[in-house]
């Protein structure tokens, strides 16, 4: 553990690494990436304009380079510029760890919050998407902060709270988007939603569903929005185990990326 990061040097590390952003009708926070971008959530963005400013308070006008509403990230360009964060390992991170968030919560540029990792994974509704959930007290202007270490390394960037937990997008997944690595594989299927998930009626030519053994009456037994999950998990991963039911009998189909599949 780096015992400067505990002293509050690393905390004013990434408070300076912090921007704040304002679209006219609201705002949050966004970290100076490497590579020189702003990167935030895309619920932040509600505004056809958008400005950033920096701890030092220097404010300029910002360009969206990439934005994904589902994944809610987004990597702005600007004429500001900040020291760049240090990425961490969010395939690392235990609950119990002692975690730092920082933003602008209620307009407090750079404030700083402690808490510590409660679970990282889905939560038990909604999207089977995985968080860092955080027992961390977050506001409005939080978003699109920072969620660091006890090593002062980003391993989330903070997006919402539900059932009072603070929820971060975790680092891996970040980096990925931000290096422009954000396009899910596509299984290349046509699908209808039943009760048990999505029958696939169609399976085009050549496609990864095709070479992976995927077939017609086969049943993908997750949400459209799970599945989504499921295939940027597959982008960053390489390799993921899909659910199905075939022929009335539950099954798992091991699919790789780009090299075919087996089942089991």
């Amino acid at each position: 553990m780096d015992s400067s990061f505990i002293d509050g040097l690393g905390i004013d590390r990434l408070r300076d690494s912090t921007f704040q952003i304002s679209n006219g009708s609201g705002g949050g926070a966004g970290i100076a990436w490497p590579g020189g971008f702003i990167l935030t959530n895309s619920h932040v963005l509600r505004g056809e304009r958008v400005f950033v400013m920096n701890s030092r308070g220097e404010q300029a006008p910002a360009r969206v380079v990439r934005r994904d509403s589902e994944r809610d990230l987004a990597v702005l360009s600007a004429n500001l510029r900040a020291e760049p964060v240090a990425i961490g390992d969010s395939s690392l991170v235990k609950p119990g760890e002692i975690v730092w968030a920082v933003g602008n919560p209620l307009g407090r540029s750079g404030a700083v919050a402690m808490g510590s990792i409660h679970a990282v994974g889905p939560m038990t509704v909604g999207s089977r998407r995985d968080w860092i959930q955080a027992d961390v007290r977050l506001a409005p202007g939080n978003s699109g902060g920072a969620l660091a270490n006890a090593n002062g390394e980003v391993i989330g960037i903070n997006t919402m709270v539900f059932g009072g937990l603070g929820l971060a997008i975790p680092s891996n997944e970040a980096r990925a988007f931000a290096g422009g690595e954000f396009e899910s594989v596509r299984l290349g299927v046509e699908m209808i939603p039943v009760a048990e998930g999505l029958v696939v009626v169609g399976i085009q030519e050549a496609s990864l569903a095709g070479r992976s053994g995927l077939l017609v009456g086969d049943i993908i037994r997750y949400s459209a929005d799970e599945l989504r999950s499921w295939l940027f998990r597959l982008t960053t991963g390489g390799a993921g185990e899909l659910p199905i039911i075939r022929a009335g009998r539950h099954a798992a189909l091991t699919v790789t990326a780009g090299r075919g599949a087996r089942a089991a």
